[in-house]
């Protein structure tokens, strides 16, 4: 008999520990982050082995529950009212999978490196576990009713920790970033809900997807796609709906950015592939009337070129970073775009790669900042002098993010413009190469603005930084962890392809 509640595990064990981390405050200081530490690594250490289990589940076949698709599947009666049923419905498959083991060792390092952080210290643990899990319950809800839930749930933490541990301007970047995300996703739920009558009033997404397959009234499915990724697209985000993220990421305290650009911006994706391109006809993106593909590809191109010049332009190296960030995720929306095999698979690895690989750089950043008191790049010169290990991990990290071969940015890069070179609207001979061609050649410029900063804050002699004392533990140990696994998906890239690939061909198969 299976056994009914390997994701329950997930997600309630985060949920439960939220307000234990934060009464953990009356028995002495320092133990709520030991319990949130404690509670994070055993939801690390738990995800990777339930992809043992997903990958060997015919091994496993009778202890694992497969239904629709879908392992390790949940499906009970939360809501009936008349005909309607809203269920407490979850599930993993290639798509969501990968980003659940992301999810577990984000937060792992995030809380890690927040060791720093003394004020309202119960108060910040307990809101990361809170976080932890409303994303993990956007990435394995199969009830578009819980999906929406946990997709706002997220919001409430993430306002928290950005406006009472931020920097100087603190509460208005929060505000911001509730007023976009929590506005755009207002659009979502409207197209939600054309999507429910028009799948025959379910939110069950298995059964959306086969209820949708026949119906009549296209135009219809593609206005509610629109509306959906004016949601998906505000949190990714793409340009022109990008400009709360600088802010975002600038005021928010090293770890929340590790959080914020290693997994909010991957729920926009998520929404846009699981929602859009999974649920939804394929008709909705190959009708040549829709046009869905071409302003996906338009915001992608646009997103990469366009943010690409305004990094070189930023002093401030975490908004650099931010920058890049809308542009990485402007290749997710090429992939997609590009509607081939190739494209998507480049499109979720982007999406891990650039989870691991992001976190990365914000952390060092915070390190720097911590360590020298400044992020100023104009002022900061010479830090390998002072911070070897860290201005070598910055290094490493920041050719990751511009695509260097046999790390893991350049295996997602790859992909996605191998996709878009077969594609039947992007690849060569077609009407809209040029987009191809402009966000190809676009990468030169994210090389050119990655080597500028490191040449600016790596090399030279110092003369405006003195650091006190070496950076800690808990700042640089989580760097060599996200190091290692940009090494790991560089070089074994099939670790998650073999398992994108088995949810991709479901949407394209093999010729």
């Amino acid at each position: 008999m299976a056994f009914y509640g390997f994701l329950s595990i997930l997600l309630w064990v985060p949920l439960i520990a939220s307000p234990i981390t934060y009464l953990l405050s009356k028995n002495g200081p320092g133990r709520a982050k030991v319990f949130a530490t404690i509670v994070s690594a055993l939801e690390f250490i738990y995800s990777l082995v339930l992809w043992y289990l997903y990958v060997a589940r015919d091994k496993y076949s009778d202890l694992i529950a497969v239904a629709d698709g879908f392992v390790f599947h949940e499906k009970i009666d939360w809501i009936v009212v008349g005909n309607l049923k809203i269920y407490y419905a979850l599930g993993v498959d290639g798509l969501s999978l990968p980003l659940v083991v992301l999810t577990t060792l984000i937060f792992l390092v995030s809380i890690i490196s927040s060791y720093y952080i003394h004020e309202r210290e119960p108060l910040y643990y307990s809101l990361m576990l809170l976080l932890m899990a409303g994303v993990m319950g956007t990435f394995i809800a199969l009830d578009l009713f819980l999906f929406y839930i946990a997709w706002e749930i997220v919001l409430v933490p993430m306002f928290f920790i950005i406006a009472y541990w931020g920097g100087p301007r603190r509460r208005y970047s929060a505000f911001k970033f509730f007023i976009y995300t929590h506005l755009a996703s207002l659009f979502m739920l409207i197209g939600i809900f054309i999507v429910f009558k028009a799948g025959n009033y379910t939110f069950y997404m298995p059964e959306l997807k086969t209820n949708l397959a026949n119906y009549a009234e296209l135009s219809k499915l593609i206005l509610a796609f629109y509306l959906m990724a004016v949601g998906f697209i505000t949190k990714f985000p793409q340009v022109p709906v990008h400009t709360w993220l600088p802010d975002a990421h600038v005021e928010a305290p090293s770890p929340g950015s590790s959080v914020l650009a290693g997994l909010l911006l991957k729920m926009g994706g998520y929404g846009l592939i699981r929602l859009g391109v999974w649920m939804l006809p394929k008709q909705v993106f190959t009708d040549p009337s829709s046009n869905v593909r071409l302003v996906l590809a338009l915001l992608g191109m646009v997103s990469m070129a366009y943010t690409a010049f305004v990094a070189l332009s930023q002093k401030d190296m975490k908004r650099l970073i931010a920058y890049s960030s809308i542009g990485h995720m402007g290749i997710v929306s090429l992939g997609i775009a590009s509607y081939t095999a190739e494209g998507i698979n480049g499109a979720i690895f982007m999406m891990i790669a650039h989870g691991v690989i992001s976190p990365t750089l914000f952390l060092i950043s915070g390190v720097i900042q911590h360590n020298a008191g400044t992020r100023d790049m104009t002022i900061l010169k010479g830090l390998w002098k002072k911070l070897p290990i860290t201005s070598t991990l910055l290094v490493f990290s920041a050719l990751a993010s511009a695509g260097l071969p046999s790390l893991a940015g350049f295996v997602a890069e790859f992909l996605t413009f191998a996709g878009l070179f077969k594609s039947d609207m992007f690849g060569y001979g077609h009407t809209y190469f040029w987009i191809t061609v402009v966000a190809v050649m676009s990468v030169i410029v994210v090389a050119g603005y990655y080597l500028w900063m490191l040449q600016r804050i790596v090399f030279g002699e110092p003369e405006h930084i003195k650091v006190e004392h070496k950076p800690h533990f808990y700042e640089i140990f989580p760097l060599w962890v996200l190091s290692f696994f940009i090494l790991l998906l560089g070089l074994l890239p099939f670790i998650v392809l073999k398992i994108t690939d088995q949810f991709v061909s479901i949407i394209i198969p093999p010729a």
